[in-house]
């Protein structure tokens, strides 16, 4: 039973830094499309915000508006879209890096 018992912890250990490197991904990911946000009024871009899940096994994280005008101006100057773009590989890599160092 010690051997479930270290796999359990160990999988927690493991759930809970991905949760924590998604958790830092989001925040970049948010910040870096604040910062490119076309701005007329700046609603749209103090609007931005992140939000990060566990479900289980699984960890989510997300980026969005609250504003019903964001997507439109996202198909047109690609503010979210951009900024993942850019940011793809460095987010991967920050929530793998979590995972690494709790023994993942």
């Amino acid at each position: 039973m010690a051997d479930f018992d270290h796999f359990e912890q160990t999988r927690k250990a493991i759930i809970d830094a991905a949760a924590t490197g998604m958790e830092k991904a989001m925040l970049k990911l948010q910040a870096d499309t604040q910062a490119i946000t076309h701005v007329d009024t700046g609603a749209l871009r103090r609007s931005w915000t992140h939000k990060v899940t566990k479900q289980g096994a699984s960890v989510y994280g997300a980026v969005g508006s609250n504003l019903k005008y964001a997507v439109y101006e996202d198909d047109y100057h690609g503010n979210l879209s951009v900024a993942l773009n850019n940011d793809f590989q460095e987010l991967v890599d920050t929530v793998a890096q979590a995972v690494k160092s709790a023994g993942g």
